[in-house]
């Protein structure tokens, strides 16, 4: 038999050296400390003789893999391989000395590398050496039990009876010895039955592989007697008749000083199993290779064809693995790119290290092209030499573009214009030198801030609102926006913001873009005074002028509102050219400028046509032709007078005054060329009625106008001559006994006759009139309240006096009702102001300040015809009220107007509500007095009770009611 001539392995060196350690269950607790002792020794050298940034990291763990491996199984190696990957990870992956998402990320690939040689090399060991163990067994076994015959025949008896597997002794191809295991694999009661048999005489006619059972058996011995010992696969019959496959192992032997041969037997049951074990793990090791996110690739070393190339490969390059098993590249790739994949190839098998290629790039199937990171290694044999290339490649065509596209970002982000960076919340992340320049603010400064801080505050919460709006609807908003720099000062700048979104379409952040807009806004503003406006008195030109007419037309035509356009002419202003000079005569036309501009509203265009012409053009004047001119004649006036003024010109004084033509429009079709010409031809009509006037185009307007001025003069001088005076209606309760009385004025003129308010009224509003006017009845009033306080059956009534909303918006209106109270010294919770809806469409909060105060005087206030204004419920319920006033309009037809009926219950009850007193004007029927009765009301005035009568009438209608 021939000697054994095994090679020692490493781990029987191990074995030999530390007993202790190699012995026992392989992959137990000793053999993984062992894999961890191991395994750290590897990372001392590492850190000891290279630095952390060196590369090939993972190369330092691999030889402690495979002693771990070779030591203490699989079990062993495969932790090596994970405590391998993790130091790799911790120690020599950026951010170093930390496990982070960072670090994970970018040791991936090259973890997934090493997992997989780890995995691999840990199974091929474990296989190696349990197949080792089961031959070497075997064989010794064999090898103890021959020894054992050739020693004493009595020996090898017992131990050939007490052999566990089936052994038999064969001469001349016959059986002549069989143990008991033998027996009973076969079915057999005793030996006879077997002995003297030929092996073919208990085998089927056929073997499994369709060879006769007799030739075959034939081959077999022929083989021991040539190699003296053989094992081989055979089938057997029982003696139930079943099927007996089992492992064969025949040696030749001397028995008895003859030549005999030796069998043994194993059930190819455990065969079978050990064959299914490996047939998973090559299942597993398959899956591991086709499923892994690498391109995995073998080729054999002597003609460099594949021999294996799994999925990922085919996903990449597109080519299907039955496309490229037994080519080589050149049947593949472009001439130029196999040549530098052979050379490749050929350096990683002629190396003794694995072969590291950065970047590859190929062209796939489609003729795409990947760029890749490629790992090659020599596969060898026991004798070194190569049989075979393994190859690894990762695709890292995103990474590369990722990683140009962060370089074009990052060439991009320092342009000239700001750029800002911030995450969901708006939080500034990151700037760039543009914006620390632009704003002023360091990068430190804005981090981790709001962009907030530079808002300049000229835009209002509605803008931000709608800008958000939007970037969160579309993902991007641009436009212009006031901002503040660091130093204070406010600069306009356009703004582009866009929300950056991950692949999931959730928001990662925001990118501002912006550009300091300054000098571009004061070049467009030059432009644009250049087109629209005067260079001398920088008033609107006739462009402007026109472009402005234009859309007041369009409003008026909308609106139905009357607007106007004055045309002014400045008298004697050739003589003072031809006097004095031009520069004069520029100087006046600049004052004249200042003056008109102080005159009108904001909302009025002033605009010059050229030379001594202007032209002012005002909107909404309201829906009353009459109303509108009685509001022009005043604005005109008041030109007139300022112009009127005399110039002081340097050391000179020049008088001057205007001829004003003025032409009213209601988007009645006429062009903006037809009114201004009307305009100009009522100029020069002022101009022919001796200068310094006013004309309008219209003659009947012009007579309205006429009859406007003269009533305002006629008012004028009616205070001084005693022609206003007091007249007093009745105010009664619910039992029909009197509360007091409201205070009207009436103007009894000795021409005219009585005037009515609703005449004289507006043209006080219109001529500030109403002040003084507002002043006597607050006077008189008093002086009435006064006068009821020295009687008894008097001093119990109320005065209403109304206020007009110019009056109470007067800044000493508080302190003038308190001296005229003072004054006269009447009981202040007698005197009550009636205020109109009117005086709160400004300012609220003033005016309920003022309303306070008057209250804190003692003053009753009342809310006059409610309902016909601005009233709501919240200004109701900031007012300090006493009286709500329902006005007559409602009143009238509260009987026949289900409408109206509804609107005056539901002010009473809201006023009820709101603690407030009810009265109702305008009462002039028992059936509005019953309703309102009925409803809870409870005051009344009206003519059902009492005209307003003088005061001596008054007091004789006082003396028939009740008391």
């Amino acid at each position: 038999m021939p000697e054994n001539t095994t090679s020692v392995t490493g781990q029987e060196w191990l074995g030999a050296k530390f007993p202790s350690l190699v012995g026992g269950r392989r992959g137990g607790l000793r053999h993984c400390l062992f894999a961890a002792l191991v395994t750290v020794l590897a990372l001392l050298v590492r850190l000891g003789w290279a630095p952390a940034s060196a590369e090939l990291q993972h190369l330092t763990f691999f030889p402690a893999v495979v002693v771990s491996a070779a030591v203490g199984g699989y079990r062993a190696g495969l932790l090596a391989t994970g405590l391998g990957a993790l130091a790799a990870t911790y120690f020599f992956t950026p951010p170093y000395f930390a496990i982070t998402a960072d670090n994970l990320r970018l040791s991936f690939w090259a973890n997934s590398v090493f997992a997989f040689d780890g995995i691999v090399v840990s199974l091929a060991i474990e296989a190696m050496h349990r197949y080792r163990d089961r031959y070497r067994g075997e064989l010794v076994q064999s090898e103890a039990a021959l020894a054992a015959l050739n020693e004493s025949q009595g020996r090898f008896r017992s131990l050939f009876e007490q052999l566990p597997d089936p052994a038999w002794l064969i001469r001349d191809e016959h059986f002549v010895e069989a143990n008991a295991a033998a027996l009973r694999a076969l079915g057999l009661s005793s030996k006879p039955e077997l002995l003297h048999l030929h092996p073919v005489d208990i085998s089927p006619e056929f073997q499994p592989d369709g060879e006769a059972s007799a030739l075959k058996a034939a081959k077999q011995f022929e083989i021991v007697r040539r190699s003296g010992i053989h094992r081989f696969n055979w089938t057997h019959l029982r003696a139930d008749g079943t099927l007996l496959p089992v492992e064969v192992t025949l040696t030749q032997i001397q028995w008895d000083g003859r030549p005999a041969m030796y069998s043994v037997w194993r059930d190819m049951g455990d065969s079978q199993r050990a064959a299914e074990n490996l047939r998973r793990a090559k299942q597993l090791m398959e899956s591991v290779i086709q499923n892994i996110p690498a391109v995995v690739f073998l080729k054999r070393a002597d003609d460099l064809r594949f021999e294996l190339f799994n999925r990922a490969g085919e996903e990449l390059l597109g080519y299907r693995a039955e496309q490229v098993l037994g080519k080589t590249d050149a049947d593949l790739f472009p001439p130029q790119q196999a040549e530098l994949f052979a050379d490749s190839d050929r350096q990683a098998l002629a190396a003794a290290e694995t072969l590291d290629i950065p970047e590859s790039v190929v062209a796939t199937a489609q003729g795409e092209l990947r760029c890749l990171y490629v790992r090659k290694t020599a596969l060898r044999d026991a004798a070194g030499n190569a049989t075979h290339l393994l190859g690894i490649a990762i695709d890292i065509t995103e990474r590369k573009q990722a990683e140009e596209e962060m370089r074009i970002a990052a060439v991009t982000f320092e342009t000239d214009a700001a750029i800002m960076i911030s995450d969901p919340g708006g939080n500034i992340l990151r700037v760039n030198n543009a914006f620390q320049k632009i704003t002023g603010y360091s990068a430190e400064e804005v981090a981790g801030k709001n962009p907030s801080i530079l808002s300049s505050g000229r835009h209002d919460n509605v803008f931000y609102s709608e800008m958000w709006s939007r970037l969160l609807q579309t993902g991007t908003w641009a436009g212009e926006i006031w901002d503040r720099r660091k130093s204070g000062q406010i600069y306009p700048k356009w703004l582009t913001i866009t929300a950056v979104k991950n692949p999931a379409g959730a928001t990662t952040g925001y990118v501002a873009i912006f550009t300091d807009i300054t000098e571009r806004k004061r070049a467009e503003a030059e432009i644009r005074n250049l087109a629209f406006y005067d260079p001398l008195t920088k008033l609107p030109n006739r462009r402007l002028l026109l472009d402005r007419f234009n859309q007041a037309l369009a409003n008026s035509a909308r609106s139905r509102q009357y607007g106007a356009v004055l045309f002014l002419d400045m008298d004697k202003f050739k003589m003072l050219n031809d006097t004095l000079g031009h520069d004069y005569g520029d100087l006046m036309l600049i004052e004249v400028a200042k003056r008109i501009g102080f005159v009108v509203r904001g909302s009025d265009t002033v605009a010059r046509l050229g030379g001594d012409e202007f032209v002012v053009l005002i909107e909404e004047l309201g829906e009353d032709p009459l109303q509108a001119s009685n509001k022009l004649i005043a604005v005109a006036e008041k030109i007139r007078a300022a112009l009127a003024v005399a110039y002081h010109i340097e050391n000179h004084v020049y008088h001057s005054s205007p001829s004003i033509g003025v032409s009213l429009f209601c988007g009645d079709g006429l062009s903006t060329g037809d009114i201004l010409k009307r305009a100009d031809i009522a100029m020069y009509q002022a101009k022919n009625s001796g200068r310094n006037t006013v004309r309008f185009y219209d003659p009947e307007m012009q007579q309205a106008v006429e009859t406007r001025a003269a009533l305002e003069a006629d008012l004028r001088q009616a205070l001084a001559a005693g022609q206003l005076h007091l007249y007093y209606q009745i105010q009664i309760d619910s039992n029909g006994k009197p509360l007091g009385a409201e205070a009207l004025i009436r103007w009894l003129h000795p021409q005219r006759g009585m005037v009515s308010p609703a005449q004289f009224i507006p043209v006080a509003e219109e001529s500030s009139l109403i002040l003084e006017i507002g002043a006597w009845v607050l006077d008189t009033a008093c002086r009435q309240l006064a006068a009821w306080q020295q009687q008894e059956a008097t001093r119990g009534l109320l005065l209403a006096i109304n206020v007009s909303a110019h009056q109470f918006r007067q800044p000493d209106f508080v302190d003038a009702v308190s001296t005229a109270i003072s004054a006269h010294n009447i009981n202040v919770d007698r005197l009550k102001l009636e205020l109109t809806e009117s005086v709160i469409v400004d300012d609220v909060g003033e005016v309920v300040a003022k309303m306070h105060r008057l209250k804190a005087l003692g003053v009753r206030l009342s809310l006059d015809d409610f309902g016909t204004g601005y009233s709501s419920l919240s200004y109701l319920k900031q007012m300090p009220l006493d009286q709500l006033k329902i006005d007559q309009s409602f009143v009238r037809d509260v009987v026949s107007d289900p409408n109206d009926a509804v609107l005056v219950k539901t002010i009473i009850d809201m006023a009820n509500n709101f603690r407030f007193n009810v009265i109702a004007e305008g009462v002039e029927t028992a059936a509005q007095h019953a309703f309102l009765k009925d409803n809870r009301c409870a005051a009344f005035q009206g003519y059902l009770f009492g005209k307003p009568l003088p005061i001596a009438e008054f007091k004789i209608l006082l003396d028939s009611l009740p008391a």
